[in-house]
C-alpha cells in the first residue's frame, strides 16, 4: 500500500477470531501534525481530546435532542432518527449500526454528526470518499480510516472500537463500471469496516515485532455514510408512479413508507447490493426553505449572523435592523441552492466595509444601523 503522506502506516490484516490480547505498551507514535480524515480535524478535537480517555456516560437521549436542535435547523424528524440509530448502537451492542444520511449539500448532515459526537464526547473522523481507492492501488486505503479514528481517539483503542466513522460523498463511489478501481470496489472493500470484524493492527515499521500487534474490532463503531444522491429522487419517483396505490386507509400507510427510499432504490442507483444490505438505517434530510435559513439566521447557535453579533457586542457596538433582514439574506442565498453554506458568504459580504471601518476607528462607534439594502449593496449601513 501506497504511503503518499509521509506519517507512519499500519497494516491491517482481517481474522476470522481474536487473538487474546498482550500485556504489553504499544507505541504507534502517530504523526500529531497530521491532517486528519478529510481535513475535517477542528477544533472540537482540539478542545475535547482531554476528555476523551474518561467516559462519562450519555446524557437521556431527549436531552441530546433538545441539545442538537440548537444548531440544527429544518430537519427535527432527521436529527431525532439519526440520534435513535446512534443511542441504539451504544445501548444494545449485539445490533451493528450503518447509517446512511442522504441529502444536498448544506443540508446540515455532518454538521448534526458533529454535535452529536461532541456532546457525547465520541471520537469520530470525517472522511472524504473520494480520496480512497482499491487496495494495493495509489491513493489512500479505506482501512485508513480506522488509523485516523485512533488518531482522534488519543490512540486510545478501547475508546476508537466505540467511536464514530463519517465518510462523505459516498454516492461518488457508485459505478456501474467493474474496472474502476475508484468506485464500486471501495464500496465493498469497506464491508469489513461495516460488517463487524477483528482486524489485527501492526506496523510496518517492524511488521514481526508482536509487541506492536493489535486486535481492533470494527463490531461497535457505528459507520455513518453522507451523500447528496442527485438523480435518486427520479428513481423514487418511476417506483412510485408504476405502483400507483389507492386512497384507503391501510394504503395510505403503505404509500407512506414506499414514499422513503428503499434499499432497491440505491441498488438501482448503481450501489452494490451486498453493501447496501448492511445499511440499516436510511434518513433523508429535508432541503431547506427560505423559512429555514431564516430560522438559522435568528436562532440556531451556529448562525454567522448572530456570531459577528456578538463580537461587535464585545466591541461596546449595537447592532440595528429590521426583523426582514433575516428573509432577505436567506432569499439571496436561496437562489445558489447550496442550502445553509451560502449564508456565510452573504453574511461576510454585508460585515465587510462594516469591518473595516470599525477597525480603522476603535472606540468611535456605538451603534450600527443596517438597511435592509445591504444584502445587494454593502456600503447601505449607518455607524454612529
Amino acid at each position: 500500500m501506497a504511503n503518499n503522506s509521509g506519517r507512519r502506516i499500519y497494516n491491517f490484516v482481517e481474522t476470522k477470531k481474536a487473538a487474546k490480547p498482550k500485556d504489553v505498551k504499544t507505541n504507534l507514535n502517530l504523526n500529531k501534525e497530521t491532517n486528519l480524515g478529510s481535513g475535517e480535524y477542528d477544533d472540537v478535537y482540539k478542545e475535547h481530546n482531554s476528555r476523551y480517555r474518561k467516559w462519562r456516560g450519555i446524557p437521556d437521549i431527549n436531552r441530546l435532542e433538545n441539545y442538537v436542535l440548537q444548531y440544527i435547523i429544518g430537519q427535527d424528524e432527521q436529527v431525532r432518527q439519526i440520534i435513535t440509530a446512534i443511542y441504539r448502537a451504544i445501548k444494545f451492542k449485539s445490533i451493528k449500526t450503518n447509517i446512511l444520511v442522504i441529502g444536498s449539500s448544506g443540508t446540515g448532515k455532518t454538521e448534526t454528526i458533529k454535535q452529536i459526537a461532541k456532546r457525547l464526547n465520541m471520537p469520530y473522523t470525517i472522511e472524504d470518499a473520494n480520496q480512497y481507492t482499491q487496495e494495493g492501488y495509489y491513493g489512500a486505503d479505506v482501512q485508513d480510516m480506522i488509523y485516523n479514528l485512533l488518531n482522534n481517539a488519543n490512540q486510545d483503542i478501547k475508546l476508537a472500537q466505540q467511536g464514530i466513522i463519517v465518510i462523505d460523498e459516498i454516492d461518488k463511489k457508485v459505478s456501474r463500471d467493474d474496472q474502476d478501481i475508484s468506485g464500486t470496489k471501495v464500496l465493498k472493500s469497506l464491508l469489513k469496516i461495516v460488517e463487524g470484524t477483528i482486524l489485527k493492527i501492526s506496523s510496518l515499521a517492524d511488521p514481526f515485532d508482536e509487541a506492536m500487534v493489535m486486535d481492533y474490532d470494527t463490531k461497535n463503531n457505528i459507520v455513518i455514510f453522507l451523500g447528496a444522491f442527485p438523480g435518486l429522487e427520479k428513481i423514487r419517483e418511476k417506483r412510485l408512479n408504476k405502483n400507483p396505490l389507492g386512497f384507503s386507509a391501510a394504503h395510505e400507510k403503505v404509500e407512506n413508507k414506499q414514499k422513503r427510499y428503499l434499499k432497491s432504490d440505491l441498488v438501482e442507483y448503481g450501489m452494490p447490493e451486498e453493501f447496501v444490505g448492511r445499511i440499516d438505517t436510511i434518513v433523508e434530510m429535508n432541503k431547506l426553505t427560505k423559512q429555514d435559513l431564516a430560522l438559522i439566521l435568528k436562532k440556531s447557535k451556529l448562525s454567522i449572523f448572530r456570531k459577528y453579533q456578538a463580537e461587535l457586542r464585545k466591541m461596546g457596538i449595537t447592532l440595528s435592523y429590521s426583523g426582514k433582514l433575516f428573509e432577505a439574506i436567506a432569499e439571496e442565498s436561496l437562489a445558489l441552492d447550496t442550502g445553509a453554506r451560502e449564508l456565510s458568504s452573504t453574511v461576510n459580504y454585508i460585515f465587510e466595509n462594516i469591518i473595516y471601518d470599525i477597525l480603522s476607528d476603535p472606540n468611535k462607534y456605538k451603534l450600527c444601523t443596517l438597511d435592509l439594502d445591504i444584502v445587494h449593496d454593502n456600503t447601505k449601513y449607518k455607524l454612529s
